[in-house]
């Protein structure tokens, strides 16, 4: 690592440890805090990282530059838009605009390379990782798009816009709710075509500078199951394509994952996806049930193991794990999120190597959550989320997924499978 950026990265580390009271270097961070951190960093950035990848970055020996994505989750958390802005706001010769009566050293070229380019970037990157509310474009503007394939992943989808009568410094055209899945576009094109490796119900825009200039929504199904093993969200899935329904059951097993070639030490969760239309269901009033239970992968200690509800607009998820590792839990209802480091969430620990019963119950945007019967959990939520358009399962181990089904709140029956 360069020697301005490793300082830069150590600062930043001191500072996360300082201000969320964890240890200091690699030999006193516990497994639990890297486990805080991860998602501390998720809810925060929405990119969720390994333990590895944070174990990495906390070693005396780190030599390789983390990715760009990785920096910007970091500095997320210390309420930086990204690692440009926690740069220019932690270098000492980057007093622009701001005097302090230090010197700019200019015999430092590559500090000076770096302002340099942080002026010039500045306007295009704010937006990047900007997570107060943005700017929406009134009037009508093109943006449309059209899929390749009807269904499946990867998925090449073909952008057609004008932006001939807007003025701005840069058009993007950002994928999904990742900002770091955006990618800069010509202003006097018309196409754009982009490649999408996870489905669900992506919501595209179409940004000139700091302005949402127009949003549609790309719905990229799944033919049936999909099972995929993920390292991060800033990372292609390793797609596992044997057989997945074995005695009634839906699985994979490890002999199929590690023959994949899946690099182990980014191994993050393992997801069995299912997107689709199911019949206008709507996401504030619909039962969910499902029978699932874990299987050991690597060791891990805190396995967990998750039912994931898209909607229209965002996801539900409640998730699973052993007695004793509630604390790293979140659970998503509606807009309502709650971590296990603020609320208490013990009613989710449970022998996950066994087989566990879960329902979810919203009627007019009131939730209960049921575990083998009974009762554990409830919560009301306000925000509108329009259909469910999809399922799926998630787990940082392996998993057996006996059953799910889907009901309208009148009983009827809308998905079904039993494997």
């Amino acid at each position: 690592m360069e020697s301005n950026e490793g300082i830069l990265l150590e600062l930043c580390k001191s500072k996360i440890e300082e201000k969320f009271h964890l240890g200091n270097g690699d030999a006193r961070m516990k497994q639990r805090d890297f486990e805080y951190l991860i998602d501390l960093i998720e809810e925060t950035s929405g990119i969720k990282l390994s333990i590895s990848t944070l174990k990495r970055i906390w070693r005396q020996d780190e030599a390789q530059n983390p990715h760009p994505t990785t920096l910007n989750a970091l500095v997320s958390i210390l309420g930086y838009k990204d690692w440009l802005d926690f740069k220019l706001q932690n270098t000492p010769e980057s007093s622009i605009g701001k005097p302090t009566g230090r010197k700019f050293n200019l015999s430092d070229k590559r500090v000076l390379v770096s302002l340099v380019a942080i002026l010039v970037l500045s306007t295009a990157s704010v937006i990047y990782f900007n997570k107060q509310s943005p700017e929406f474009y009134e009037g009508e503007v093109l943006f449309t798009a059209n899929k390749t394939v009807s269904i499946g992943v990867p998925s090449t989808v073909n952008f057609d816009y004008d932006v001939s009568e807007i003025e701005a410094d840069s058009f993007f055209i950002q994928q999904d709710w990742n900002p770091n899945h955006r990618d800069r576009i010509n202003p006097e094109s018309n196409f754009f075509s982009s490649i999408y490796y996870v489905p669900g119900y992506h919501k595209t825009k179409l940004v000139a500078d700091e302005t949402f200039l127009k949003i549609i929504p790309i719905h990229i199904q799944t033919d049936g199951w999909l099972s995929a093993a993920f390292y991060n969200y800033d990372e292609r899935p390793v797609y596992i394509t044997e057989d997945r329904n074995q005695d009634g059951i839906l699985t994979a097993r490890e002999e199929e994952i590690l023959s994949t070639n899946l690099d182990i030490e980014r191994f993050s969760e393992l997801r069995f996806i299912n997107i689709r239309e199911y019949n206008g269901v709507d996401g504030h009033n619909f039962e969910a049930e499902a029978r699932f239970r874990y299987r050991e992968f690597l060791n891990d200690p805190c396995p967990t193991i998750q039912l994931t509800i898209h909607t229209e607009v965002h996801i539900y998820y409640v998730p699973l794990t052993l007695q004793g590792c509630e604390s790293n839990l979140q659970i998503k209802i509606g807009e309502i999120v709650q971590s296990g480091r603020d609320y208490n969430l013990s009613v989710f620990g449970t022998d996950v190597y066994n087989w566990q019963e879960l329902s979810i119950r919203v009627e007019e945007k009131a939730a209960k959550v049921l575990l083998n019967g009974s009762e554990v959990y409830s919560i009301s939520f306000e925000g509108d989320f329009g259909n469910i358009v999809g399922l799926d399962f998630r787990t940082s181990g392996l998993s057996d997924i006996d059953y799910i089904r889907l009901r309208d709140l009148e009983g009827n029956l809308v998905f079904e499978d039993s494997f």
